[in-house]
């Protein structure tokens, strides 16, 4: 009797995975195993109308950046590489028409000055100029290098970022100070083509300390914007002692609103332009406190003025409550951090999130021990908000994911929009776990960690109702690298190029969504 139950549950299970394979339908190119003896990191690919692809990586010791162009069958046809001398980094780089480029800096210690320069070519040919195209004193701006490429200095939020309007026409520089007395900034605006079109410098009434930069973004029409979080000497009786200020930038002013948290706590907000030319500010809040999440909150402004149009505060719903617990719960969750934000047909923005935690634990050997660091990526967060930044939906997908390293390539996820529809990309244990309410997880426990061997390749689709399907692509054991999904470029509406590295083999896998 009990085996008969188990075979007709076991029976139930495969049948309903078989229904959902056969619900998605995508196909797999892979490119031929290369070799290279140095271990590189892959920073962005781009793709031309010709189908070719650009590839930008950077050797791990970080002394060289490698451009290379395969065409549509992965067959490398052209590549470059720059070596990066003592005192140059590389900031980024871009893709415009038939043009690329990327952006260094250099530390002038002689004239006491960092320089920045562009590096640009025709796609075709690989063959770079160069030329300056700003510089600052470091008696101004004394950490500017550290800071840009590190999190762990003085200033963590003083950075010469490089951001592009999403028509590309336009570029900004923003160069926050070390100063201790105010928080000062420096904005470069650049065309398309790097010429530097206006630059402002202002202060805004905080001290450095009290002001924590959190994103920046410039429009199609040049226009540049600014969040940040204030943290005020009068302290608040309930919620989170700060609020956030978005600062417009044009070139003959500067204006600002000031974004108020109420009685909530909210860690972070994330800006963005959306679709209809408004401003969004998206964060998760808490009734507890900064490390505790309740539900998502948003502010939508317009770009005109920085009037906040709409605001909300909505806690997570039922439904996603049941998705991660089985049942509806009054508990707020932790450590979650933002993914992406995306755009549906209807104006609604897609919120992805994950939850991310290190632990530390001490491991007894016969020489002492030693501290072990974990790095756990766990539920994925997937939430729908309309365009006034309402809840529509919010979903769960429960996973369990633990590395002893950061950047292992079976961890975490990667994201694409296709046809309204969001799509999921993970490397998973190959032992699904189907739970109760049509609910999955990707499993893994103190049993069976990640491993090349006993995981695969899913895709997860979710579409505009928040119901999903999944998909098992490949499996990780048959292939000769794993395929980090969590850097993952959507390289047209329906292609995802991902990159395979073990040792000294290299692979790519493009995924076309039918």
């Amino acid at each position: 009797m009990k085996k008969s139950i188990l075979l007709c549950f076991f029976t139930i299970f495969t049948l309903r995975l078989s229904s959902q394979e056969d619900l998605m339908s995508v196909s797999l190119d892979k490119s031929g195993v290369f070799k290279e003896r140095k271990t590189s990191i892959l920073n962005t690919i781009y793709k031309d109308e010709l189908n070719n692809l650009y590839t930008i990586r950077t050797l791990e010791s970080e002394r060289s950046l490698l451009i290379d162009v395969f065409d549509s069958k992965f067959n490398k046809i052209n590549s470059f590489e720059h070596k990066i001398e003592r005192k140059h980094r590389i900031s980024g780089g871009f893709f415009k028409q038939e043009r690329l480029g990327f952006v260094e800096y250099y530390k002038n210690n002689r004239e006491n000055k960092i320089e920045a320069f562009l590096y640009t070519s025709l796609k075709d040919k690989l063959e770079f100029s160069k030329k300056k195209i700003f510089e600052v004193t470091l008696d101004r701006y004394p950490s500017f290098l550290e800071s840009v490429f590190s999190a762990s200095k003085i200033d963590k939020d003083f950075k010469g970022n490089m951001s592009f309007s999403k028509s590309g026409n336009y570029n900004v520089f923003n160069i926050d100070s070390s100063d201790k007395k105010n928080e000062h900034h420096s904005i470069k605006v650049f065309d398309e083509d790097f010429n530097k079109l206006w630059e402002k410098e202002f202060d805004l009434p905080y001290k450095d300390k009290r002001f924590k930069l959190q994103e920046i973004k410039v429009s199609d029409k040049g226009e540049v914007f600014v969040l940040g979080k204030v943290y005020p000497k009068k302290k608040k009786e309930k919620g989170g002692n700060y609020h956030y200020e978005l600062f417009k930038i044009v070139e003959g002013n500067v204006s600002s609103t000031k974004i108020s948290v109420e009685d909530h706590f909210v860690a972070t907000l994330e800006l963005d332009l959306t679709q209809e030319n408004k401003l969004s500010c998206i964060g998760f809040y808490s009734d507890i406190n900064e490390n505790r999440f309740k539900g998502v909150c948003s502010f939508i402004l317009d770009t005109k003025n920085i009037n906040i149009e709409n605001s909300a505060f909505s806690p997570f719903t039922e439904q996603f409550l049941k998705d991660k617990y089985g049942e509806s719960k009054d508990k707020e969750l932790r450590n979650v951090k933002f993914k992406d934000v995306s755009y549906s047909k209807d104006g609604g923005m897609i919120i992805t999130a994950e939850e991310f935690f290190i632990t530390t634990t001490y491991v007894h050997n016969q020489y002492g021990g030693y501290t072990r660091i974990s790095y756990n990526f766990d539920d994925i967060i997937v939430i729908k908000l309309d365009r006034e930044g309402r809840l529509v939906w919010a979903r769960n997908i429960n996973k369990a994911q633990t590395s002893n390293y950061f950047s292992d390539p079976l961890m975490s996820f990667g994201t694409a929009q296709y046809n309204n529809d969001k799509y999921l990309i993970l490397n998973a244990h190959k032992k699904m776990g189907e739970l109760s309410g049509g609910r999955i997880k990707f499993r893994e426990s103190f049993l069976w960690n990640a491993t090349k061997n006993n995981t695969n390749l899913y895709i997860v689709k979710l579409n505009p109702n928040g119901d999903f399907i999944y998909k098992s692509l490949l499996s990780n054991k048959d292939e000769e690298t794993p395929f980090n999904c969590r850097f993952i470029e959507q390289v047209s509406d329906n292609e995802l190029i991902l990159y395979g590295q073990r040792k000294n083999k290299k692979q790519f896998l493009k995924i076309t969504i039918n």
